[in-house]
């Protein structure tokens, strides 16, 4: 499954990315175990930041400006040859209701899903950690209908692949819920993927 990474066309592999969206404490200790390892470099936004900019309609043009700049340090790492890990800060932040919770956490998971998907034509594949994480991107990331489930890299972690007609095609995506495993099981997914 990991020799289904893309090549550019000069036959080599091309760079990966990670998501990680999930804050649960197994995704926690995953994601600390994965920024240890040289070839790997996080992006972390700040999920505070971004709260306190939704509850102002007029800061979109902030938020703008905010998603370029994480954008500029995704190309830079990718860049710089190391795999960029996008993340949110970690933690639980209080939100006032049940409904403005959900809809933080869409927010976020749209942002990184437009970052993601900024990348994706120069990706060989993707990692995605969270259940919402992984839809967002895959439905509206990627604007897909329908994937191609490819199989298990790891007991619980299912690759799938973008259709041939999708933009970029064949690309194929980690996607990794946000409790499964143990601390080491992101990385060894993002070793088994850059093996391939």
């Amino acid at each position: 499954l990991a020799g289904m990474r893309r090549r550019g066309p000069d036959g080599a592999a091309l760079p990966g990315l990670v998501l990680v969206g999930s804050h649960v404490p197994l995704a926690d200790a995953q994601l600390a175990t994965l920024l240890q390892l040289p070839g790997c470099a996080g992006v972390e936004i700040p999920v505070a930041r971004v709260a306190r900019l939704l509850e102002d309609p007029a800061s979109g043009e902030m938020l703008a400006t905010l998603e370029r700049g994480w954008l500029q340090q995704l190309e830079a790492v990718l860049a710089s040859g190391a795999t960029p890990v996008l993340f949110t800060s970690r933690g639980e932040l209080h939100c006032a209701s049940f409904w403005e919770r959900r809809r933080l956490g869409m927010e976020l998971a749209g942002l990184m899903a437009r970052l993601a998907a900024s990348l994706a034509p120069r990706l060989g594949y993707l990692i995605s950690k969270g259940g919402i994480t992984s839809h967002t991107l895959l439905a509206d990331g990627l604007g897909l209908s329908a994937v191609e489930l490819q199989g298990q890299l790891l007991p619980g972690l299912s690759l799938v692949l973008t259709p041939a007609a999708a933009r970029p095609p064949l690309l194929p995506v980690l996607t990794f819920p946000g409790n499964l495993g143990d601390p080491q099981t992101l990385r060894q997914a993002w070793e088994l993927m850059e093996a391939g």
